[in-house]
């Protein structure tokens, strides 16, 4: 995909300047699986912004065991840490798979949503789907048992429960792997049974 596609196409920028100054400033970066991009503490220096690929955020708790935050893998999502860009960053960042990404200069994007207010709005935008999205995670996590939780994801996440893998996604989730992979068994047992398939029963002689 070209970078001057991307941004019309997934952000619907329609300003040619601005394109063209978007353009002029980035590049594609691709990221091996495994790659941690940003580590806790540090200030982002490239804004990345997903084309194809999945990322977590993550942090250590207080017993250093990782907690994982966050997963971006729907194309145009912001591969940063939600503090304020240009600040320390209070997650690290890890691709889950290899990944292709935009890259641009943290510097410049704020230059560029200071001078345009198409990507302002944007950018406002995309503040707003991360707060929902870290609110109703957290929600899920308080409000629901484990099973529910599970089932939240999946409708929530189509497809990311194989792509980020149990022991990450159990993290999000609040569990074990070991309980998140019970949960999915007994789904998948109650999916396969008989009732649920409209097989007819036998009656008893």
């Amino acid at each position: 995909m070209l970078l001057r596609d991307f941004y019309r196409n997934v952000y619907r920028l329609e300003g040619e300047q601005l394109i063209s100054e978007l353009e002029a400033v980035s590049g594609l970066r691709m990221v091996r699986r495994g790659e941690v991009v940003l580590r806790e503490g540090e200030t982002q220096k490239d804004a990345l912004l997903l084309i194809e690929g999945v990322f977590r955020g993550y942090f250590f708790d207080e017993e250093g065991r990782e907690v994982t935050e966050c997963f971006a893998y729907e194309i145009g999502s912001p591969v940063m840490s939600r503090a304020e860009m240009g600040t320390p960053s209070n997650i690290a960042i890890a691709a889950l798979a290899d990944s292709l990404c935009a890259v641009l200069p943290v510097a410049e994007l704020l230059r560029l949503i200071a001078a345009y207010p198409e990507l302002s709005e944007v950018y406002r935008g995309l503040l707003r789907d991360s707060t929902r999205y870290h609110w109703n995670a957290k929600a899920a996590v308080y409000k629901y048992s484990a099973r529910e939780r599970v089932e939240w994801f999946r409708k929530t996440f189509p497809g990311l429960m194989e792509l980020a893998g149990g022991k990450y996604v159990a993290s999000f989730l609040n569990m074990t792997p070991v309980t998140l992979s019970r949960i999915r068994s007994e789904a998948r047992e109650e999916q396969s049974s008989p009732e649920n398939q409209g097989a007819p029963r036998r009656e008893k002689e």
